[in-house]
């Protein structure tokens, strides 16, 4: 029988990883974060031994000692709450061995003991080392699973100075072997130069190649490369704010468009994937964050939201009424200015209205790059007009017997005037202008749709026939007029 995702073994390695990333980033410089499973499969019952050690700055243990058991609702069974701590400064002649056993209360002189030190001999260096053992999990290869999704989810992130690597040892009845599982990535040197919204986009481009890693390789039969996908990023901060925490959100939207051939994406199109990370680190979404996302008014991007969950992963899904694309995942990332060892539970949440504001920016960012893309419900509707409208509009120019008449709209389309009375040419000409005003427009905020542009642009119009069309309320109704 497995263990639920919310063992303590689980928890604490969340927390101590997410340390480890704060201490890496502290540092300023290349480092490595490491994560060592000991898996001993035929003891009953099965033990792992996990070991989670960086090269960044040397714990101050400040960012361990509101860690206990009530806090955490870790489970007192089948772990004796002991971690080792080893640990040294960049500055520091010793190596510090600590044992921190989290049954005890915060306020207990015995909670941390202080081991013996050992004397430096290979140089200056610094990192820490924090190490467990735990009989919790029944099935060793469920927690396996999870700690390879898990990484793999922060890895997502590329951040720029720390490369990650996941070792496991299987001990049984017939010896051990070791698996590499998870190393540096490949463009790793490429994103030392990267800003971190930058190595956000790329992370999640190879996220959705990989199709959510349901499949360790690339599908070519979707896609052939990362130039197939529609990619927008947005990012909003409130650290130019006094009174602001310098929090930064980063949001980033990846769209597998519509194949015309079978594609492996097609089961997944009514929803979405929301991948929530805080301090460079994966999480659960917080509230905030959540509540930012569902309110935003996703009918102007030609979306319905019908309502969310959090899948096994923890991550968070969006499901859609109905969607036009094959696939489409969303990143936030939720970080703050000043990196400093906080504990996790007492980290600042996560600012609803610049995540609100962010994942606006990326959508708009979408619509901009990408015609057709995001158009709202109001100009979905509108669009389904213009051929209509394109072919009775040509019929009325090619159907006339004057030609000066014919030369003149086939000027005003951009037309060679020998054109003016090719039906096809000049309905397919009418046809685009119509759908390229309706994209124009509807990129345009709310308040400046209601000048509508002219569709031949002609200077003949008035200015008091345009204000008139200014105070037309064309919420009204769904018509072509509104553009």
């Amino acid at each position: 029988m497995s263990v639920a995702t919310s063992s303590s073994a689980r928890k604490l390695s969340q927390i101590l990883i997410s340390s480890a990333i704060q201490r890496c980033r502290l540092s300023g410089n290349l480092c490595r974060l490491s994560i060592s499973l000991k898996c001993f499969h035929d003891s009953n019952p099965p033990c792992v031994q996990i070991s989670i050690s960086d090269t960044g700055v040397g714990s101050s243990l400040v960012e361990f000692q509101d860690l206990d058991f009530q806090s955490l609702s870790l489970s007192t069974d089948n772990w004796d709450g002991v971690l080792s701590i080893t640990t040294t400064g960049i500055r520091d002649k010793d190596i510090h061995h600590y044992y921190l056993n989290l049954k005890e209360a915060i306020s207990s002189r015995t909670r941390l003991k202080n081991l013996p030190s050992k004397r430096k001999t290979m140089g200056t260096f610094s990192g820490t080392e924090i190490c467990l053992s735990t009989m919790e999990e029944e099935n060793v290869n469920d927690f396996i699973a999870w700690m390879v999704r898990f990484i793999r989810k922060i890895l997502v992130l590329k951040t720029p100075n720390i490369t990650m690597d996941l070792l496991v040892e299987h001990v049984d009845n017939f010896g051990s072997r070791c698996d590499h599982i998870l190393q540096a990535i490949d463009d790793f040197d490429l994103t030392l130069t990267m800003p971190t919204i930058k190595c956000l986009v790329s992370g999640l481009e190879d996220h959705v190649l990989k199709h959510g890693n349901v499949v360790h390789k690339q599908c070519h039969s979707c896609f052939a490369n990362r130039d197939h996908l529609y990619v927008g990023s947005g990012l909003a901060s409130n650290t130019d704010n006094i009174r602001g925490a310098g929090q930064v959100v980063e949001a980033v939207i990846v769209i597998a468009p519509v194949s015309s051939q079978p594609c492996c994406w097609s089961m997944n199109c009514l929803t979405s994937q929301v991948m929530y990370f805080q301090d460079f680190t994966s999480c659960s979404i917080s509230q905030p964050a959540l509540h930012a996302l569902t309110s935003i008014d996703w009918q102007n991007y030609g979306l319905r939201l019908r309502g969310n969950f959090v899948d096994g992963d923890d991550i968070t899904v969006l499901e859609w009424e109905d969607n036009p694309f094959a696939r489409m995942d969303i990143a936030l990332h939720i970080y703050h200015k000043i990196v400093t060892l906080v504990p996790s539970r007492q980290r600042i949440p996560a600012d609803r209205k610049l995540v609100k504001k962010a994942v606006k920016i990326a959508l708009d960012d979408v619509k901009a790059k990408y015609g057709g893309i995001f158009l709202s419900t109001h100009a979905l509707k509108i669009r389904k007009h213009a051929p209509e409208l394109s072919r009775t509009i040509a019929k009325l120019i090619t159907s006339s017997n004057d030609l000066d008449f014919q030369s003149e709209c086939a000027t005003f389309l951009g037309l060679h005037q020998f054109d003016a009375g090719r039906e096809g040419v000049v309905e397919s000409c009418i046809r685009e202008k119509i759908i390229g005003i309706i994209e124009t427009n509807d990129r345009k905020s709310k308040a400046e749709r209601d000048a509508a542009p002219s569709l031949f642009k002609s200077e003949c119009l008035c200015e008091e026939d345009c204000v008139d069309e200014e105070n037309e309320d064309a919420a009204e109704d769904v018509s072509i007029l509104d553009f």
